[in-house]
């Protein structure tokens, strides 16, 4: 059987790039070593076949490389993208008057400026994007409108990334049954919009399904979503959450069990998602069909793992064989676990 041949025009250009740079050292070194025009072409069209027949294994690592390069720009967040700009322009604008400054030192050379920009623009690029609020403080957050200063009631409620992500707090609030400010703390928004910058799919997805939930929310008629800043206090997200919700009497509003259980403790109240679902919602029952893209191994030998829209796992048995594949599976049983609901599955097709 014969190899496939790409008829990627990235790979193509590629190929052809390295095969004229290979040429071009032919040409260079022929003329070196021979006094006449002829051999000096066998050696440029000798480069040239090298560079086209034995290319193909660089050729492709380049256009990977070009492809995430692609992907990694097309999916950086406005804000930092603008925040990186601002940097970058400070930087040369920098490297400009120090340049100015230093030109009359001698021995100072036009390499020794752009030895300074290309530190100052690293420098400068980092941490404007790190810092965006105070590189691009008129940028907008997918909340447009920010109230500092303001407390919460005991009616508001604290809602954590968990529940954001999941994206089904949108449709609860809009029936109603939500009542009171809902409140997304500034460690929570932050949290999210790390997530939405970061390289793995899976949690860039995460974070934009977690943003794209809040400007659905923001934009409900009548609905009270603040987003505030508390005072720094120690620990993670789950930490800064719980002490600001004893701090102003505030619910959370959450689908993690684990900080609902320690949330509790310490006399807040919380609102589970999962357990208003679980008594809400229909259940997925065994002879019931979904359709899932098999992303990662199972526990066991040869299982497969799967999510819904929602988040749920579903464990797919003999599944692995179809990792990285979209598959009709027949729901075998379900159980409910701390960490959330669990289908269980076998595969009957491939979509």
């Amino acid at each position: 059987m014969k190899p496939h041949l790409s008829l990627d025009p990235t790979f193509t250009v590629i190929r052809l790039a390295i095969a004229l740079v290979i040429a071009a050292l032919g040409y260079s070194l022929g003329e070196r070593v021979f006094a006449d025009a002829v051999n000096v072409a066998y050696m440029t069209v000798l480069g040239a076949l090298v560079g086209s027949l034995f290319s193909r294994g660089l050729a492709e690592w380049l256009r990977l490389q070009v492809s995430n390069l692609a992907q990694g720009i097309v999916n950086i967040a406005p804000e930092a993208a603008l925040a990186a700009t601002v940097g970058t322009i400070l930087a040369l604008t920098i490297s400009v008057l120090l340049g100015s400054i230093l030109g009359a030192i001698p021995g100072f050379a036009w390499y020794h400026s752009l030895f300074i920009t290309a530190i100052l623009a690293g420098l400068l690029v980092f941490m404007a994007v790190r810092y965006q609020r105070f590189f691009v403080p008129f940028s907008r957050n997918p909340i447009r409108e920010i109230r500092h200063g303001r407390t919460a009631s005991a009616r508001s409620k604290l809602l954590d990334s968990s529940v954001i992500i999941d994206g089904r707090v949108a449709d609860v609030t809009q029936t109603g049954f939500l009542e009171g400010p809902l409140i997304v703390p500034g460690f929570v928004l932050r949290e999210l919009q790390l997530l939405a910058d970061q390289a793995d799919p899976i949690r860039r997805g995460k974070g934009r399904r977690g943003l794209d939930v809040l400007e659905r929310m923001h934009n409900m008629p009548g609905l009270d979503l603040i987003v505030l800043e508390y005072e720094p206090s120690p620990g993670g997200v789950d930490d800064q959450l719980i002490v600001a919700a004893v701090a102003t009497g505030a619910a959370i509003v959450t689908n993690d069990s684990a900080l609902g259980k320690i949330a509790a403790l310490q006399g807040v109240i919380v609102l589970n998602l999962n357990e208003l679902a679980e008594t809400l919602r229909a259940r997925h029952g065994a002879g019931d069909e979904l359709t899932i893209t098999v992303v990662k191994e199972g526990s066991k030998p040869g299982q497969g793992v799967g999510y819904l829209e929602d988040g749920t796992m579903v464990v797919i048995e003999d599944g692995l064989a179809l990792r990285g594949r979209t598959v009709r599976v027949a729901v075998v049983s379900s159980s409910q676990t701390a960490l959330g609901r669990m289908i269980f599955a076998r595969p009957k097709e491939v979509v």
